[in-house]
């Protein structure tokens, strides 16, 4: 059973989903070669879907199908076809249910901040077997501001009931540092998900090649956070 997080709470850790816990790369590929199916379009390749996942629906179904795609009507047909498809749990990247169960014993609380359809993140999230790791998933919605737009990171901030000051956005690619520059976040990058431009380029606060050190790493920068807290209360 995984521990619920106390009112002293050590901090709040936000991650983005797609590239960052999971791989789901091949989910969107069978996804949109369904549609390339209906459309007698030739099927896409995987490693093309990875440079495009971080962009956002539209701009994959740009990427499969060219300019000639209609943005309501083809990502409304995108996303009933992902509500249809099981998740896979070996899509998972590796260490990620060790690390989860790592920060909650710490007394972290956890979200999931994703462009994602929000209906389509919790059954997706489910699926995963990860769901019981966290007390909130923000995602995309009508009417909602995606990532860089700061809001989600703030609607997940106040649900988990912390401030900015106190929390770390982990993700993977150019538009999850934009999130947290404007949401005020220290920001992790993991460096095997989804960037669309040179990952060296991308700033950050820390970067991450396993899931293994990031309790680690997360107690240091808390532990470096409070450090600088007491310094400027003292001065």
């Amino acid at each position: 059973m995984v521990p619920n997080p106390s009112p002293n709470s050590t901090g709040a850790i936000l991650f983005d989903l797609d590239g960052t816990l999971v791989d789901s790369a091949p989910t969107m590929t069978r996804g949109l070669n369904e549609m390339a199916r209906r459309r007698g379009a030739p099927p896409v390749e995987i490693a093309s879907v990875r440079r495009w996942v971080s962009l956002g629906g539209e701009a994959m179904l740009r990427g499969a199908f060219g300019m000639q795609t209609d943005p309501i009507g083809d990502l409304d047909q995108f996303r009933d076809i992902l509500r249809r498809q099981r998740a896979d749990p070996t899509d998972l990247y590796p260490g990620v249910h060790a690390m989860l169960t790592a920060l909650r014993k710490r007394g972290y609380r956890t979200a999931i901040c994703t462009n994602k359809r929000e209906e389509i993140a919790v059954a997706y999230v489910a699926g995963l077997g990860i769901a019981a790791y966290f007390d909130v998933i923000v995602g995309g919605a009508p009417g909602r501001e995606l990532k860089p737009d700061p809001l989600l990171a703030h609607m997940a901030l106040k649900q988990l009931g912390a401030q900015a000051d106190e929390a770390i956005l982990v993700g993977d690619s150019e538009i999850d540092a934009d999130t947290a520059i404007a949401a005020g976040l220290r920001f992790v990058l993991v460096t095997f998900g989804y960037p669309h431009g040179n990952i060296d380029a991308i700033p950050a606060d820390a970067r991450l090649n396993s899931f293994d050190a990031l309790p680690f790493l997360v107690s240091s920068m808390s532990a470096h956070r409070c450090t600088r807290q007491a310094e400027g209360t003292r001065g």
